[in-house]
């Protein structure tokens, strides 16, 4: 049997050899490395029913793809999909989907993305660089055990017989028994529904393992676990002490044998729990987990808010982004825990860029990874190996700095009309189709304007902020949430999520006084919008939104506002 030290060192050497010399070679020459792997792609999937459309025989070079294929969008690829997920063959790609992701899309439904072989190849790919800096920049915390969040990859069947679920779920089913051991949490935590369970379950689990790191997208989730800790210490000693899982909080019987295995009684490590509690009034994980020492979570975008609340809990210890990624794809790779960026996953995928100002221009300019430049905003298309091609993900990133000749990019937030503080990816037509339906239920003819806006509480939330021509009574007003709340569930899977994990609190009501709304379109002219032209949105995703509204409700315009 290898000690731990040697299997990581084994593993580190693997990764060099491999993973890591193909990625720094590439850095060297972003754009003849970007022409590789976008030809590989496309001499991949010629005899597919894309391919064959988009006369994929006929590229030899990035000009000519951009010639030959369209930008497109979710619905543009969608009858392709159908096709696919009704057992059709080769539609998007030679090589058949063997599962498909679950995230949302830019209308009411949800969208399934297709995931290859040769795509999860790509993707892990990123993944081994990743893990490797993380090791090499923390060797001490690779020789403990993993806390990592993911989500279940099994949550259904299409018609074809394939499953759908989470990419984070089958990442981790899928790594090999000599890395698993290494994790805190078995695998099938992720098929618990229950949210108080699951993260009930995920302590109960961790509790006495030497945890050095944790991985996790969503810092909130981070929150949400220190939030169980300290609401269930005494429940969670006890089934230390024991050995035992408390009643309400067991497993289903088709998944115990994954937990019952680690149910060993433990009356040290319980009464070592008893002191800390006894010390601090309540259970930290910085304290549970002293040599807890390095965090991966996502930093960019709205996230800033929660990294500064991890302190108090967590301690100040080194978070590195867990880079720019989606379901679509893998964007970027962090090599450091400096800052948001990470270096362009440019061996993964093929990657195009729009300017943000550009981005509503008839003709937009297409530009590649090495003629983006520093500082600079651009929009992002994923070309992928799982059949997504010139795919527009509507995200905005900005260059933030090179390694070697290759783009540091950041995320800063999704793009048009898209909103996403934990991750949901929230519509503005998902909200309309929601505050349409409200209002049809309840007869609401008194709500004459309507914005969604993020607020970032704890948890964060949207706020309804409504401007009505009438009186609107507090039942009616917590009933329009109930089913605001319950038709933008049903529409998107990753808003129920975090509604259901709690990372996502409820919606709430905020009445503004009549008037309001024309006092934005009148600022939004003074700023120098065209009247015809001002948009009164729906969704906003900015957070100083409620702050706009409620000047102009108590003041008038304000002329000065950026």
């Amino acid at each position: 049997m290898l000690s731990g030290r040697v299997e990581i060192s084994i593993g580190q050497w693997f990764r060099a050899l491999t993973h890591v010399r193909h990625f720094k070679s590439a850095l060297q020459d972003p754009g003849c490395a970007q022409a590789r792997k976008l030809m590989q792609i496309v001499r991949a999937n010629e005899r597919c029913m894309f391919g064959k459309r988009h006369h994929f025989d006929k590229i030899s070079s990035i000009q000519d793809f951009q010639s030959l294929v369209p930008p497109a969008c979710y619905e543009d690829l969608y009858p392709y999909l159908e096709k696919s997920m009704n057992g059709e063959r080769k539609q998007l790609t030679s090589e058949e989907p063997f599962m498909y992701a679950t995230t949302s899309g830019t209308t009411a439904k949800p969208k399934f993305i297709p995931i290859t072989k040769a795509h999860l190849r790509d993707y892990t790919h990123a993944f081994q660089i990743h893990n490797y800096h993380m090791i090499q920049d923390y060797p001490d915390r690779a020789s403990g055990r993993f806390l990592i969040v993911s989500s279940n990859d099994e949550e259904g069947q299409l018609p074809n017989g394939l499953p759908y679920g989470a990419v984070s779920g089958l990442l981790y089913r899928k790594q090999p028994p000599v890395i698993r051991k290494y994790f805190a949490l078995p695998y099938e935590i992720c098929k618990i529904k229950d949210v108080d369970a699951k993260y009930y379950l995920m302590l109960r689990m961790a509790l006495p393992e030497r945890v050095t790191a944790i991985l996790c997208c969503n810092p909130s989730s981070l929150l949400l676990l220190a939030d169980q800790l300290r609401e269930h210490a005494g429940d969670l000693i006890k089934d230390v002490h024991d050995g035992t899982i408390k009643e309400c909080y067991r497993p289903p019987a088709a998944l115990a044998n994954a937990f019952e295995e680690k149910l060993t009684p433990n009356p040290d490590k319980a009464r070592a729990l008893e002191r800390m509690l006894s010390n601090y009034g309540r259970l930290l994980p910085k304290v549970v987990w002293p040599d807890l020492g390095v965090i991966s979570c996502w930093k960019g975008g709205p996230m800033s808010f929660y990294l500064e609340q991890l302190l108090y809990g967590y301690g100040d210890i080194p978070v590195r982004d867990f880079g720019y990624m989606a379901s679509e794809g893998r964007g970027t790779i962090p090599l450091t825990s400096d800052g948001a960026g990470g270096v362009a996953a440019l061996t993964s995928h093929f990657f195009e860029f729009v300017a943000e100002e550009d981005m509503e221009s008839n003709r937009p300019t297409f530009l590649t990874l090495e003629q983006i430049q520093l500082h600079k905003r651009y929009y992002v298309y994923f070309t992928t190996a799982a059949g997504l091609y010139r795919y527009n993900i509507n995200d905005l990133v900005e260059v933030v700095g090179f390694y070697e000749r290759t783009p540091v990019i950041q995320f800063v937030r999704k793009g048009l009309g898209v909103s996403s503080i934990t991750g949901e990816k929230l519509t503005e037509e998902q909200v309309r189709v929601a505050l349409c339906y409200a209002v049809r239920q309840l007869k609401l003819n008194e709500i004459k304007h309507f914005t969604a806006c993020v607020q970032l509480s704890h948890p964060p939330h949207y706020c309804c902020f409504v401007e009505l021509s009438g009186n609107l009574p507090e039942s009616l007003r917590n009933e329009f949430l109930r089913i605001f709340d319950q038709s933008l569930q049903l529409q998107n899977p990753e808003y129920q999520d975090k509604r259901g994990t709690k990372r996502l609190g409820a919606p709430s009501f905020m009445i503004v006084p009549q008037g309001t709304y024309t006092k934005l379109r009148q600022q939004r002219v003074l700023e120098g919008a065209p009247e015809a032209q001002v948009k009164l949105p729906l969704l906003s995703c900015r957070n100083d939104f409620g702050d706009r509204i409620a000047a102009l409700a108590e003041s008038g315009t304000d002329k000065n506002y950026k």
